[in-house]
C-alpha cells in the first residue's frame, strides 16, 4: 500500500514539472516575440529617420548660383540674422511671391562705396525697407544688407551658403526662389520715379561719392571726406547740403556748378547767397597712379590735397606731388 501512494505522488510531482516547464517556454516565446517586435518596431523607426536624414542632406552651393535662389538666400539669411522688415518680407513670401526690385542709391538715400543697383526685397508686394548691394562675383561676392539706408554688415555669398545649410533652411530657400520676381514693379513705385527724378536734378556725381582718406596735411594725420548724393562732410568741420540751384540763403546749404581749370573737370560747391570763387570748395573726380581719386583745389585750380579710396593708399601718397597737377 505504501509503495503504491510513493508511485502515485512520483507521478504527481512529474506532471506538476512538466505544466511549469511548458508555462515557461511559453513565456520565454511570448517574451522573445515582444523583444522581435520591438526590434523590428525600431529598425523600422531607425529606417523612417534615415530616410529623412537623407531628404535634409541636400546642400546649397554658392558656386555658379542663379540669381533667383541668390536673392531668396540673401533674404531668409538676413531674416534670420536681423529679423525687422527682413523678417516681415520672408514671412509674406512664404504665401505668396519673394519680389525684389531694383533701385538706384539716389533713390533709396543709401550711401554706400558700393556701386550698381540697390536690390529692394518684399513679400507683400509694397515698397520695403529690406534692401542689399552686391560687389564681385562668384562665392567670395560681397553683400552689404540694408534696413532703410542703415547698414547691417557686409557677408559674402560662401557666408550666406554656409549659414543656410548650417540651419538646414535649403527646402525654405529653393521654395521661395520657384517664386521669386526680379526686376518687379512694387506698389509706390510711381512716387519713388517721381523722387528720383527729382534727386537726380540735384544729385552730386556718383564719382565723387564715397569716403577718401587724405594724408596730404604736414603732419602724417589722416584727414577724411564723405560724399553722398547731396551732402558733403570733412574733418575739417566743412559741411554743406547740395541743392539743385542757388536759392535760399542758409549757410549749411550751397549749391553746384561744373567748371574746368587746368584742363581738370572740377565741381564747385559753394554757399547759399556767394558766387563761385567766394570760398567754395572745387572737387574733381581724378585718377593718379591708377587709382581712383578726388582731387581737392581752390578756385585757381592749385591741389589742396589728393584723396584715396583707402587709407592705405592716402599714407603710401603721403604729400606726394603730381606731375599733372598744379600745386
Amino acid at each position: 500500500m505504501k509503495r503504491k501512494l510513493t508511485v502515485l505522488v512520483a507521478l504527481t510531482a512529474a506532471l506538476t514539472l512538466a505544466g511549469c516547464s511548458q508555462s515557461t517556454q511559453g513565456n520565454t516565446q511570448s517574451q522573445s516575440e515582444k523583444s522581435s517586435q520591438v526590434s523590428k518596431n525600431n529598425s523600422s523607426k531607425t529606417n523612417s529617420e534615415s530616410s529623412s536624414e537623407k531628404e535634409n542632406t541636400a546642400k546649397l552651393s554658392a558656386d555658379n548660383m542663379d540669381h533667383k535662389t541668390q536673392a531668396s538666400a540673401i533674404a531668409v539669411y538676413a531674416a534670420q540674422k536681423y529679423g525687422d522688415t527682413w523678417e516681415i518680407a520672408v514671412n509674406a513670401a512664404k504665401n505668396g511671391n519673394l519680389d525684389v526690385a531694383f533701385r538706384t542709391k539716389v533713390a533709396t538715400g543709401i550711401t554706400s562705396d558700393d556701386s550698381g543697383y540697390v536690390y529692394e526685397v518684399s513679400g507683400t508686394g509694397k515698397s520695403s525697407n529690406a534692401r542689399y548691394m552686391l560687389n564681385g562675383d562668384g562665392a567670395q561676392k560681397k553683400i552689404t544688407i540694408f534696413v532703410k539706408q542703415r547698414n547691417l554688415g557686409t557677408v559674402t555669398l560662401q557666408d550666406v551658403v554656409d549659414y543656410i545649410n548650417k540651419n538646414n533652411d535649403v527646402d525654405l530657400v529653393q521654395n521661395l526662389a520657384k517664386n521669386t520676381k526680379l526686376d518687379a514693379q512694387l506698389e509706390g513705385d510711381g512716387n519713388t520715379t517721381s523722387a528720383t527724378k527729382q534727386a537726380d536734378a540735384s544729385v552730386i556725381p556718383s564719382s565723387l561719392q564715397g569716403t577718401w582718406y587724405t594724408a596730404d596735411t604736414g603732419n602724417g594725420n589722416i584727414d577724411t571726406l564723405t560724399v553722398t548724393d547731396n551732402k558733403i562732410n570733412d574733418e575739417a568741420g566743412f559741411s554743406m547740403n547740395v541743392k539743385a540751384k542757388n536759392s535760399g540763403s542758409s549757410t549749411s546749404s550751397g549749391y553746384m556748378k561744373q567748371t574746368t581749370i587746368n584742363g581738370i573737370k572740377f565741381y564747385s560747391f559753394t554757399n547759399m547767397g556767394q558766387e563761385p570763387g567766394q570760398g567754395s570748395t572745387y572737387l574733381a573726380p581724378h585718377t593718379e597712379n591708377g587709382q581712383s581719386v578726388i582731387v581737392s583745389a581752390n578756385s585757381k585750380g592749385t591741389t589742396n590735397a589728393v584723396y584715396w579710396k583707402s587709407e592705405a593708399l592716402a599714407k603710401k601718397n603721403s604729400n606726394k606731388q603730381f606731375s599733372d597737377l598744379q600745386y
